[in-house]
């Protein structure tokens, strides 16, 4: 982690100057690149896509590229940064092979940034020619964090069962996107190409299972250990994870076979799914340790919301209840909820909680306690619930834009949601940049992990 990351965190004089615990950026590449980076180009995109998205147009170069940004630059990094910045400290072994993650780093930006631009060319050789390159880059991350946990020793590598399947998906995700890509290019396959086949496999497989359980896992793993507080039950989380694999395995099942019960099927569980992680996370809210104001609970309580507002979805649509014209535009506002609404909100809120945990296990000593903030809203900085809120008002706007086919309703929310992320950015990824300038922070500019 680099040396001015830290020192914004615990050098005194430099606190002083900067005036926030979250003035830094983020050790990881990956991290800072996601924060400082994808996510306000993903504002940015929206902007541009959300009226493509009100009227229909789905299926357009804009929309993909604004989804790749969302799914491989904003999530998929995060999750690759936090991986590597928590495995120490989780695990207590050092990252195996981590002289090579600048290179895996480079390798999977410089092949995401080649999706986007394939696709917003219209160039779907170079879509797939870099969905080629995120593959390697995702498989060299997998055996990283293989490694790392077989070195951990019995017993230190525990993790929530939710994560292996999670890490499952996507494999399977990214060699499927990957062949979509050149399926696109060249038109071998026109099964996938019907019916939106494809991209419903595709999107099953990546929001439900890559992000979905990587979140669900996340939460069992770490957000008990930060608030002091148990789970309610740990079948329950079994059952969690059950009725999330028959969700997502069902849907595959149903557009291969094209049974419309199936998918009904599939809905009800991923519901039922859905609902018992929110009373979880209610619970575990409701028994924290510390009653002091923390944004983490917040976003954790609108991933809650978001849960209940999903799952009464879910269960309309399977009921009959919930149609709209075309049928693609419920999809189209469900998706939106649930990547930059559920999925979002539980991101930005573990930063704010294990970021600041980060700085003080990589720098703090016996003599450095004492300069660590002990200040009651550590964890609740102003700005930061100006994020939460634009964020999630944008994201409804979106949500009611799509599926009321309201194209100006849609692009404010898009610029509702483009101001939280440059926010957000600003606050995570370049806040330290005038104390750097005004001599306030050294910069050290150097590659670091453990």
């Amino acid at each position: 982690m680099p040396e001015h990351d830290q020192a914004a965190f615990v050098a005194p004089s430099a606190h002083a100057a900067v005036g926030s615990p979250l003035a830094f950026t983020f050790g990881g590449w990956f991290m800072w690149t996601a924060v400082g980076v994808a996510l306000p180009a993903l504002g940015l995109y929206l902007i541009a896509a959300a009226g493509l998205l009100a009227r229909g147009s789905v299926e357009t170069p804009r929309t993909f590229a604004a989804t790749h940004v969302a799914t491989l630059g904003w999530v998929t990094m995060t999750i690759m940064g936090a991986a590597a910045q928590m495995a120490q400290a989780l695990l207590g072994a050092r990252i195996r092979g981590e002289r090579t993650i600048p290179w895996q780093y480079g390798v999977f930006t410089l092949s995401v940034a080649a999706v986007v631009l394939g696709f917003e060319r219209g160039d779907f050789t170079l879509v797939a020619a870099g969905g080629v390159g995120v593959n390697v880059a995702s498989w060299w991350f997998v055996v990283l964090v293989l490694r790392t946990l077989g070195s951990a020793g019995p017993g230190r590598g525990v993790v929530s069962p939710q994560i292996p399947v999670a890490f499952a998906c996507f494999i399977l995700v990214l060699a499927w996107g990957t062949l979509l890509a050149a399926n696109l290019r060249w038109a071998f396959w026109p099964w996938a190409i019907a019916w939106q086949r494809g991209l419903v496999i595709h999107l099953t497989l990546g929001l439900g299972g890559w992000f979905g359980l990587m979140v669900i896992g996340t939460f069992y793993r770490v957000v008990p250990l930060m608030h002091g507080a148990r789970v309610a039950s740990i079948r329950r989380g079994w059952g969690i994870l059950t009725l999330a694999v028959l969700a997502i395995g069902g849907t595959l099942a149903g557009v291969g076979s094209g049974s419309a019960g199936v998918m009904r099927a599939c809905a009800f569980l991923a519901a039922a799914a859905l609902v018992l992680f929110s009373g979880e996370i209610r619970h575990v809210l409701a028994h924290r340790r510390s009653r002091a104001p923390d944004l983490n609970v917040a976003h954790w309580r609108a991933v809650a919301a978001y849960s209940v507002v999903l799952a009464a979805v879910g269960v309309g649509w399977g009921l009959g209840w919930l149609r709209t014209t075309p049928p693609d535009r419920l999809g189209e506002g469900v998706v939106v909820l649930f990547l930059l609404g559920w999925v979002t909100q539980a991101i930005i809120g573990q930063l704010y909680k294990v970021t600041p945990f980060l700085m003080w296990y990589y720098r703090a000593t016996i003599p450095d306690v004492v300069a660590i903030s002990h200040k009651p809203d550590l964890y609740a900085p102003r700005p930061g619930r100006i994020v939460l809120w634009l964020g999630n008002l944008g994201t409804a706007a979106i949500a009611s834009g799509i599926w009321s086919a309201d194209a100006v309703v849609a692009e404010v929310g898009a610029m509702l949601f483009a101001a939280s992320a440059v926010l957000l950015a600003y606050m995570l990824a370049y806040r330290w940049i005038p104390a750097v300038v005004l001599g306030a922070l050294p910069l050290q500019w150097r590659w670091r992990i453990s």
